[in-house]
């Protein structure tokens, strides 16, 4: 009778055992969770987080994003930004680098002005090509000027042509790195 108790005792010990380690190793917290508007992209050797085109006006925003560098040695460039040719096309910005292992947040000096036919509340295909080679495609969300996003959009319109005046200025941004790893772009 004590024979089986034990057997008893250890079968379920074991059945115990068996059920606790199959929990696995791809806990919910072990998984990367930001909750946000913003769109991440983390296929590359530069981070693009929680990017939004932030917009007043229909047709006109700026692009906020933090790039982060996830490389130990080699500082990577962002060399250009496009759309998809449907809401967006091609974007006028200066090449900015990342340094190795820093960061380079958009938001902090003013953004990089869109314009297109994008509406509030749209996903927009952009293209981000890097000096290495990489790009990385997102949807990013137009989001509108207000609560967390507000201030953001630093895009003006156009000035009205005069008579006199038949140039048309663009907005451009261009973002530089400082030599802290928590750069800011300017």
């Amino acid at each position: 009778m004590n024979l089986r108790r034990t057997l008893a005792t250890a079968s379920a010990g074991l059945a115990l055992i068996a059920t606790l380690a199959a929990c696995g190793f791809d806990y919910p917290t072990d998984r990367v969770n930001n909750v946000t508007a913003g769109t991440n992209y983390r296929s590359g050797t530069v981070d693009v987080l929680n990017s939004a085109i932030v917009s007043k006006t229909d047709g006109l925003g700026t692009f906020v994003a933090t790039f982060v560098n996830t490389s130990q040695d080699t500082t990577v460039t962002v060399n250009s930004m496009a759309g998809d040719g449907t809401a967006l096309g091609a974007v006028t910005m200066q090449p900015f680098p990342i340094k190795p292992n820093g960061l380079v947040n958009l938001a902090d000096g003013g953004g990089i002005s869109m314009r297109g036919s994008f509406q509030k509340g749209q996903f927009v295909t952009l293209s981000i090509e890097f000096d290495n080679g990489e790009t990385a495609t997102l949807q990013v969300p137009v989001v509108d000027d207000d609560g967390y996003w507000e201030g953001l959009d630093t895009a003006s319109p156009s000035p009205t042509a005069t008579p006199s005046d038949t140039s048309s200025p663009s907005a451009t941004s261009s973002p530089s790195d400082t030599s802290s790893p928590s750069a800011s772009a300017s």
